[in-house]
Protein backbone atom coordinates (compact mmCIF):
# COMPACT_ATOMS: atom_id res chain seq x y z
CA UNK A 1 0.00 0.00 0.00
CA UNK A 2 1.18 3.89 -1.12
CA UNK A 3 2.01 5.55 1.92
CA UNK A 4 -0.80 7.98 1.18
CA UNK A 5 -3.14 5.33 1.05
CA UNK A 6 -1.96 4.26 4.18
CA UNK A 7 -2.45 7.88 5.96
CA UNK A 8 -6.22 8.24 4.48
CA UNK A 9 -6.89 4.32 6.07
CA UNK A 10 -4.96 5.12 9.43
CA UNK A 11 -7.31 8.37 10.02
CA UNK A 12 -10.25 7.13 9.34
CA UNK A 13 -9.68 5.33 12.79
CA UNK A 14 -8.24 8.22 14.75
CA UNK A 15 -4.78 7.32 14.70
CA UNK A 16 -1.55 9.82 15.54
CA UNK A 17 0.88 9.41 12.73
CA UNK A 18 4.91 9.80 13.17
CA UNK A 19 6.58 9.91 10.31
CA UNK A 20 9.79 7.90 9.91
CA UNK A 21 11.78 9.85 7.52
CA UNK A 22 14.53 8.18 5.00
CA UNK A 23 17.72 10.85 3.72
CA UNK A 24 17.36 9.55 0.50
CA UNK A 25 19.97 12.11 -1.55
CA UNK A 26 21.13 15.94 -0.84
CA UNK A 27 21.37 18.23 -3.84
CA UNK A 28 24.22 20.05 -4.28
CA UNK A 29 24.51 24.23 -5.11
CA UNK A 30 25.80 24.54 -8.93
CA UNK A 31 27.73 27.64 -7.41
CA UNK A 32 28.49 29.15 -4.08
CA UNK A 33 26.54 32.40 -4.57
CA UNK A 34 23.36 29.92 -4.13
CA UNK A 35 23.34 29.21 -0.11
CA UNK A 36 19.11 28.36 0.54
CA UNK A 37 16.49 27.44 -0.98
CA UNK A 38 12.78 27.51 -1.01
CA UNK A 39 9.85 25.71 -3.01
CA UNK A 40 9.72 22.27 -4.75
CA UNK A 41 7.37 20.00 -6.15
CA UNK A 42 7.40 17.05 -8.07
CA UNK A 43 5.63 15.64 -11.47
CA UNK A 44 4.39 13.10 -9.87
CA UNK A 45 6.48 10.44 -11.52
CA UNK A 46 10.04 10.48 -12.02
CA UNK A 47 11.81 14.26 -11.15
CA UNK A 48 11.64 16.60 -8.60
CA UNK A 49 12.56 20.14 -9.07
CA UNK A 50 13.66 21.87 -6.20
CA UNK A 51 14.28 26.33 -5.89
CA UNK A 52 18.40 26.76 -4.73
CA UNK A 53 18.47 30.96 -3.56
CA UNK A 54 20.82 33.62 -3.58
CA UNK A 55 19.63 35.59 -0.85
CA UNK A 56 20.62 39.65 -1.36
CA UNK A 57 21.07 40.52 1.89
CA UNK A 58 21.06 44.48 1.48
CA UNK A 59 18.45 44.44 -0.77
CA UNK A 60 15.96 41.98 -0.99
CA UNK A 61 14.27 42.66 -4.01
CA UNK A 62 17.65 41.34 -5.69
CA UNK A 63 17.16 37.70 -4.80
CA UNK A 64 17.60 35.54 -7.69
CA UNK A 65 17.21 31.55 -7.71
CA UNK A 66 17.67 28.33 -10.09
CA UNK A 67 16.06 25.00 -10.06
CA UNK A 68 17.70 21.81 -9.76
CA UNK A 69 15.96 19.23 -11.69
CA UNK A 70 16.57 15.45 -9.93
CA UNK A 71 16.23 12.17 -11.15
CA UNK A 72 14.17 10.63 -8.28
CA UNK A 73 15.24 7.19 -9.95
CA UNK A 74 18.99 7.14 -10.76
CA UNK A 75 18.97 10.21 -7.39
CA UNK A 76 21.05 12.37 -9.77
CA UNK A 77 20.49 15.93 -10.45
CA UNK A 78 20.34 16.15 -14.16
CA UNK A 79 20.00 19.83 -15.09
CA UNK A 80 20.04 23.28 -13.91
CA UNK A 81 18.28 25.94 -15.11
CA UNK A 82 19.93 29.17 -15.50
CA UNK A 83 19.17 32.53 -12.99
CA UNK A 84 15.91 32.89 -12.74
CA UNK A 85 13.81 36.07 -11.23
CA UNK A 86 11.41 34.50 -9.19
CA UNK A 87 11.28 36.55 -5.75
CA UNK A 88 11.20 34.53 -2.99
CA UNK A 89 9.93 31.48 -4.86
CA UNK A 90 7.68 29.78 -2.23
CA UNK A 91 6.69 26.87 -3.57
CA UNK A 92 5.98 24.91 -6.99
CA UNK A 93 3.69 22.91 -8.27
CA UNK A 94 3.73 20.69 -11.58
CA UNK A 95 0.34 20.86 -13.69
CA UNK A 96 0.50 17.89 -16.09
CA UNK A 97 -2.44 18.51 -18.15
CA UNK A 98 -0.27 22.09 -19.36
CA UNK A 99 3.39 20.25 -18.82
CA UNK A 100 4.13 23.66 -16.47
CA UNK A 101 5.59 24.23 -13.09
CA UNK A 102 4.08 27.11 -11.99
CA UNK A 103 6.05 28.71 -9.01
CA UNK A 104 4.44 31.09 -6.08
CA UNK A 105 6.55 34.07 -6.36
CA UNK A 106 5.45 34.81 -2.46
CA UNK A 107 7.42 37.91 -1.40
CA UNK A 108 6.86 40.73 -2.80
CA UNK A 109 4.62 39.82 -5.72
CA UNK A 110 1.87 37.78 -3.87
CA UNK A 111 -0.68 37.28 -6.44
CA UNK A 112 2.29 36.40 -8.98
CA UNK A 113 2.37 32.90 -10.90
CA UNK A 114 5.61 31.88 -12.63
CA UNK A 115 5.49 29.43 -15.43
CA UNK A 116 8.52 27.21 -16.08
CA UNK A 117 9.37 24.62 -18.64
CA UNK A 118 9.67 21.60 -17.01
CA UNK A 119 12.23 20.37 -19.51
CA UNK A 120 14.41 23.89 -20.43
CA UNK A 121 13.45 25.29 -17.04
CA UNK A 122 12.97 28.64 -18.60
CA UNK A 123 10.73 31.03 -17.60
CA UNK A 124 7.81 31.06 -20.67
CA UNK A 125 4.82 33.30 -19.24
CA UNK A 126 3.40 34.51 -16.02
CA UNK A 127 -0.46 33.90 -14.44
CA UNK A 128 -2.01 35.99 -11.63
CA UNK A 129 -3.81 34.42 -8.63
CA UNK A 130 -7.13 35.93 -7.54
CA UNK A 131 -5.47 35.63 -3.59
CA UNK A 132 -2.19 36.47 -2.04
CA UNK A 133 -0.38 33.12 -2.22
CA UNK A 134 2.58 31.30 -0.14
CA UNK A 135 1.96 27.76 -2.03
CA UNK A 136 -0.10 26.73 -4.27
CA UNK A 137 -0.70 22.69 -5.66
CA UNK A 138 -2.90 21.44 -8.81
CA UNK A 139 -4.68 18.08 -8.35
CA UNK A 140 -5.42 17.21 -11.88
CA UNK A 141 -7.90 14.45 -11.11
CA UNK A 142 -10.10 17.21 -9.63
CA UNK A 143 -8.62 20.09 -11.78
CA UNK A 144 -8.64 22.45 -8.89
CA UNK A 145 -5.85 23.92 -6.92
CA UNK A 146 -5.44 24.44 -3.29
CA UNK A 147 -4.24 27.92 -1.96
CA UNK A 148 -2.58 28.69 0.59
CA UNK A 149 -3.23 32.12 1.45
CA UNK A 150 -0.26 34.50 2.55
CA UNK A 151 -0.38 36.77 5.35
CA UNK A 152 -3.37 34.46 6.91
CA UNK A 153 -4.15 31.43 8.80
CA UNK A 154 -6.55 30.49 5.82
CA UNK A 155 -6.23 28.18 2.32
CA UNK A 156 -8.79 28.02 -0.24
CA UNK A 157 -10.18 26.40 -3.44
CA UNK A 158 -9.06 27.45 -6.80
CA UNK A 159 -10.92 25.86 -10.13
CA UNK A 160 -8.20 25.14 -13.37
CA UNK A 161 -8.39 28.65 -14.36
CA UNK A 162 -7.38 30.28 -11.41
CA UNK A 163 -10.87 31.15 -9.96
CA UNK A 164 -12.21 30.99 -6.62
CA UNK A 165 -14.68 28.83 -5.73
CA UNK A 166 -17.60 29.86 -4.01
CA UNK A 167 -15.43 32.71 -2.53
CA UNK A 168 -14.79 30.42 0.57
CA UNK A 169 -11.74 30.47 2.35
CA UNK A 170 -10.75 27.74 5.12
CA UNK A 171 -9.39 28.38 8.46
CA UNK A 172 -6.66 25.95 9.75
CA UNK A 173 -7.01 24.77 13.08
CA UNK A 174 -5.82 26.80 15.51
CA UNK A 175 -3.62 24.66 17.46
CA UNK A 176 -0.98 25.20 14.63
CA UNK A 177 -0.71 28.70 14.55
CA UNK A 178 2.29 28.91 16.37
CA UNK A 179 3.92 27.19 13.73
CA UNK A 180 5.72 28.92 10.42
CA UNK A 181 3.79 27.64 6.78
CA UNK A 182 5.81 25.89 4.53
CA UNK A 183 4.71 23.97 1.25
CA UNK A 184 0.99 22.17 0.55
CA UNK A 185 0.71 18.80 -1.57
CA UNK A 186 -2.15 17.20 -2.23
CA UNK A 187 -3.67 13.76 -3.36
CA UNK A 188 -7.59 12.74 -4.48
CA UNK A 189 -8.02 12.46 -0.98
CA UNK A 190 -6.39 14.53 1.63
CA UNK A 191 -4.17 18.01 1.63
CA UNK A 192 -0.72 17.82 3.36
CA UNK A 193 0.33 21.40 4.87
CA UNK A 194 4.01 21.05 5.94
CA UNK A 195 5.01 23.22 8.90
CA UNK A 196 7.81 24.58 11.13
CA UNK A 197 8.37 24.51 14.90
CA UNK A 198 11.55 26.95 14.51
CA UNK A 199 10.25 29.59 16.76
CA UNK A 200 10.13 26.80 19.67
CA UNK A 201 13.16 24.40 18.62
CA UNK A 202 14.55 25.34 22.13
CA UNK A 203 11.22 23.95 23.95
CA UNK A 204 10.82 20.60 25.30
CA UNK A 205 7.68 20.19 22.78
CA UNK A 206 9.15 21.34 19.79
CA UNK A 207 7.74 19.25 16.66
CA UNK A 208 7.51 20.16 13.26
CA UNK A 209 4.45 18.14 11.88
CA UNK A 210 2.37 17.83 8.88
CA UNK A 211 -1.25 18.94 9.03
CA UNK A 212 -3.44 17.22 6.73
CA UNK A 213 -7.14 18.07 5.73
CA UNK A 214 -10.10 17.32 3.03
CA UNK A 215 -11.05 18.50 0.25
CA UNK A 216 -14.09 20.00 2.05
CA UNK A 217 -11.83 21.61 3.93
CA UNK A 218 -12.07 19.44 7.43
CA UNK A 219 -8.98 19.25 9.47
CA UNK A 220 -8.28 15.42 9.49
CA UNK A 221 -5.28 15.09 11.64
CA UNK A 222 -1.63 15.16 11.25
CA UNK A 223 1.95 13.28 10.74
CA UNK A 224 4.90 13.64 13.27
CA UNK A 225 8.55 14.19 11.87
CA UNK A 226 11.59 15.64 13.91
CA UNK A 227 14.45 15.76 11.79
CA UNK A 228 15.70 17.86 14.78
CA UNK A 229 15.38 22.03 14.00
CA UNK A 230 16.13 22.80 10.48
CA UNK A 231 13.59 24.62 8.39
CA UNK A 232 11.34 22.14 6.24
CA UNK A 233 10.63 23.84 3.00
CA UNK A 234 8.83 21.80 0.30
CA UNK A 235 6.87 18.47 0.72
CA UNK A 236 4.90 16.66 -2.44
CA UNK A 237 3.95 13.15 -3.32
CA UNK A 238 5.32 11.14 -6.48
CA UNK A 239 4.17 7.57 -7.02
CA UNK A 240 2.03 7.90 -3.97
CA UNK A 241 4.75 8.21 -1.70
CA UNK A 242 5.20 11.27 0.57
CA UNK A 243 9.22 13.27 -0.02
CA UNK A 244 9.88 16.28 1.88
CA UNK A 245 13.06 18.67 1.73
CA UNK A 246 14.80 19.78 4.90
CA UNK A 247 17.79 21.73 5.38
CA UNK A 248 20.40 19.03 6.34
CA UNK A 249 24.28 20.78 6.88
CA UNK A 250 22.85 23.65 5.09
CA UNK A 251 22.33 21.31 1.98
CA UNK A 252 18.65 20.56 0.61
CA UNK A 253 17.62 17.09 1.55
CA UNK A 254 15.12 15.21 0.30
CA UNK A 255 13.46 12.93 2.68
CA UNK A 256 10.74 9.96 2.20
CA UNK A 257 8.50 9.71 4.83
CA UNK A 258 7.13 6.69 5.72
CA UNK A 259 3.83 6.89 8.26
CA UNK A 260 3.76 4.56 11.36
CA UNK A 261 0.74 4.66 14.27
CA UNK A 262 2.82 6.79 17.33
Amino acid sequence: MKNCDKIFELLKKNQTLVAEATDLLHISYPDPVFRGFQGGCSDGERYYYQVLMHYELADRSKDYSCIAKVDMLTKQVIKYSGVLHLDHANDITYHPKKNLLMVTNNKPNFTRITLVDPDSLEIVGYEESPVPLYALEYNPDRDMFVAGISGKREFCFLDGDLNLIDDKTYRTVEFTDRYTKQDICADGNLLYFILWDGKHKDLEDFQNLVAIYDWNGEYRGALEFNLGPEEPESISILGGEIYAVVCNNREPAIYHFEPKVK
